[in-house]
């Protein structure tokens, strides 16, 4: 019996400690979520737009993993320009590892490939 008052006491003590954590009942801070963009070629230049904002990355020999952070839905918006003739992956992944886009193709030296992808955060 003074076993089970003694575990009660305890349990009790250490539940009634408890603090409430402010980071996450602050509404101002905002947590984001992280997709990926890789691009598999020989070599490629790759511009993304995200939120507004540009960005270019040059792949050489291989797969660049390329991550992109956001709060909201919004639309990647992708420019692949194939400096060689070659076959190039574009793979999307958002934040709840769901393949958003998975292609393959053929590009010739020069080619330009526009694509825009829907990121939801459901």
């Amino acid at each position: 019996m003074k076993l089970h008052t003694y575990l009660f006491a305890i349990i009790f003590l250490s539940l009634s400690s408890c603090t409430k954590n402010s980071t996450f009942s602050n509404p101002e801070v905002v947590v984001s979520k992280e997709g990926i963009l890789r691009i598999e070629c020989e070599k490629c230049d790759v511009n993304y737009h995200i939120n507004n904002k540009d960005f270019n990355v040059s792949v050489v020999n291989g797969s660049n993993d390329i991550p992109f952070y956001y709060t909201s839905d919004f639309n990647l918006k992708t420019e692949v320009v194939s400096k060689e003739e070659q076959n190039i992956r574009v793979l999307v992944i958002d934040s709840f590892g769901r393949i958003v886009s998975n292609e393959l193709s053929a590009r010739v030296k020069g080619e330009v490939s526009k694509m825009e992808y829907a990121i939801k955060t459901r």
